[in-house]
């Protein structure tokens, strides 16, 4: 986040606050001060205040925690981690790179809830050893029964199933892992934030309207800034985060050569693969896509027999994907990957200009969101 103050290192990962941050802990200080005031009647208003002081701040210890749970793990499975930013709504932590699998992304979104939740058991356990029998605790066992609650509450808030709190992403990481489609994963995800997002709103103007002001505006502005946050995620889930398109024809070669089925082998091998004018050939047979020639296809024959092989015989065919020029390249990108398919053939109307490969479009994808490019159609503001 760009203002923000660098205050150390952890593990190699910097940590910084946002100046949003000093109003968080003025605002949950004054809130835990009246709370301390009403549920400790012996402590004077400056303990209460002192113990709310040290709540505040050793409550966002525990966001830190929660936060390099998250960086840590994500470091232990090749990702590389900027940053650690406490702000006004917590932490966010700035991992880089993409997950390969879903699994690394479950593990990685997991592990801050479950060390909150972890945090507050040990506080309450604390709690429940050294609690007095009568009257108010002390200042110190005050402030961790409120701890041990709070980091209860964080973790489970953690894992309610919207983006972009971590149980949208452990939602996101479980629908990626049963559909094999991450695009279409970030979408339900990312709407169930939303949805979300606006209850936490309407239940902030609820408690505003019945006499909560300060809690009502909390929550409302919780909930304003969940919905931004995924809406933002839906978008970028498209590629659209900042209003890039991605053509089709940017991520294809164009007018490839054809092979007839009854081709031979050799000759196809010979006279295209192996002169590297392309690695991947469409097949036609009477006229029609049966599918496309790669050298995998002929790896298991011995060389010495592709003379008398057609490539009819040794095409892998399949159900074809069959998409038009002007196709946003995501649409096609999300085809491939719920079909779970390679290659799909490119049309101009009725003419074939092109092949589409699912690697092709993934790096043609990430290096335009990345900042590397991007189209003619649609510049970068």
């Amino acid at each position: 986040m760009k203002s923000s103050i660098k205050i150390g290192r952890i593990s190699g990962i910097d940590i910084a606050v946002h100046p949003t941050w000093f109003l968080a802990v003025a605002f949950i200080a004054w809130t835990i001060a009246s709370l301390f005031e009403q549920s400790y009647s012996s402590w004077s208003t400056s303990q209460a205040w002192i113990a709310a002081v040290f709540g505040a701040l050793a409550l966002f210890g525990s966001v830190l925690l929660h936060e390099l749970a998250h960086s840590i793990t994500a470091k232990q499975l090749g990702l590389k981690v900027d940053g650690i930013t406490l702000f006004i709504f917590g932490g966010v932590s700035q991992i880089r790179g993409k997950y390969e699998r879903a699994r690394d992304e479950f593990l990685v979104a997991f592990a801050g809830p479950l060390s909150s939740l972890l945090l507050g058991v040990v506080f309450l356990l604390v709690w429940q050893v050294y609690k007095p029998t009568s009257g108010d605790p002390v200042l110190l066992l005050g402030i961790i029964f409120y701890l041990g609650l709070m980091n209860i509450l964080l973790g489970v808030f953690n894992l309610l199933p919207g983006f972009p709190l971590d149980g949208g992403r452990v939602f996101r990481s479980i629908i990626w892992g049963w559909t094999k489609n991450e695009s279409l994963a970030t979408r339900i995800a990312a709407n169930v934030g939303q949805l979300l997002a606006w209850a936490m709103f309407g239940l902030g103007i609820y408690r505003f309207v019945n006499g909560d002001i300060m809690g009502g505006i909390w929550m409302a502005f919780i909930g304003m800034f969940l919905q931004s946050a995924a809406r933002s995620e839906r978008r970028a889930g498209r590629g659209e985060s900042t209003g890039t398109v991605v053509p089709l024809r940017a991520a294809i070669r164009r007018t490839p050569k054809v092979a007839d089925a009854r081709d031979r082998v050799s000759d196809v091998m010979d006279g295209i693969i192996a002169h590297g004018e392309q690695q991947v050939v469409p097949v036609i047979e009477n006229g029609t896509p049966i599918g496309f020639f790669t050298a995998e296809d002929v790896a298991r024959f011995p060389a010495a027999d592709w003379h008398n092989l057609s490539v009819g015989s040794v095409v892998r065919r399949q159900p074809l994907l069959a998409v038009q020029l002007t196709d946003n390249a995501l649409d096609v990108l999300d085809a491939l990957r719920t079909r779970q398919i390679r290659y799909a053939m490119v049309l101009d109307g009725n003419d074939l200009v092109g092949v589409a490969s699912l690697e092709a479009i993934e790096a043609t994808v990430s290096f335009m969101n990345s900042g590397g490019g991007a189209s003619a159609d649609s510049p970068r503001a």
